[in-house]
């Protein structure tokens, strides 16, 4: 009796010896989708929780500086509109030049030397100077001035925070990039190491012998 209730229990508390096997593409793959989640896969919590948090603090950064270049563009378009009634919301390419010329006068200037020169004087195409000239000179209705060097200046810093911001918001792509790379890494040599650790060749296994009322032992080899 003791016999059989000892089968019975080993039919239900099966045993089989062998080390579990990771998969290392598994683990790389959910590092480059959210590092740490390889980590976590393969039972590394302390990695796992430093790649999160890493991830976390790019993710928040990125929101942040977004948040502020866009406050950062709103402020040098409300300057440029209240110093010289510049319209609202114009292209970035007309707030570009705003930021390189004093005045329209000087834009137009520049525009019609530069013109003269290569069109009129080097190729001698009238015709392709007037298409420049109307392509490319500022209407009246566009027209500009800073008045003096102290809001020109001012409104160039406005200019230059934003696009300081805006470089910002790139290095947090990198450092996301960097984070996955990192982790995809580190998975795959703690795979390796962990499999290599564990590394089986076979299963054992105990299973129940009714008819014999015994225990029938299996092993099972790996190639």
């Amino acid at each position: 009796m003791k016999k059989v209730i000892l089968i019975t229990l080993l039919f239900y508390l099966t045993a089989t010896v062998y080390c579990k096997k990771v998969s290392t593409g598994k683990a790389v793959l959910c590092s480059a989708v959210v590092p740490g989640m390889g980590e976590l896969y393969l039972k590394e919590h302390n990695k796992a929780v430093f790649f999160f948090g890493a991830e976390a603090a790019i993710i928040f950064s990125y929101l942040r500086l977004k948040s502020e270049t866009d406050w950062a563009i709103d402020s040098y378009m409300q300057f440029a509109h209240a110093k010289t009634d510049v319209p609202k919301n114009s292209d970035d390419s007309y707030y570009q030049i705003i930021q390189d010329y004093i005045s329209s006068d000087k834009y137009n200037e520049s525009i019609i030397r530069d013109a003269r020169n290569y069109y009129l004087i080097y190729k001698n195409d009238p015709l392709a100077y007037e298409e420049y000239l109307e392509k490319y000179l500022v209407p009246e209705d566009m027209e500009w001035n800073w008045q003096n060097n102290t809001n020109w200046l001012k409104y160039k810093e406005l200019r230059r925070d934003k696009q300081d911001l805006e470089l910002y918001a790139k290095f947090t792509f990198a450092a996301a990039i960097l984070n996955r790379i990192v982790s995809v890494i580190d998975t795959a040599i703690s795979a390796k190491k962990i499999n290599k650790a564990g590394k089986s060749y076979g299963e054992l296994s105990f299973n129940p012998d009714w008819d014999k009322k015994g225990i029938k032992v299996n092993y099972e080899f790996h190639f």
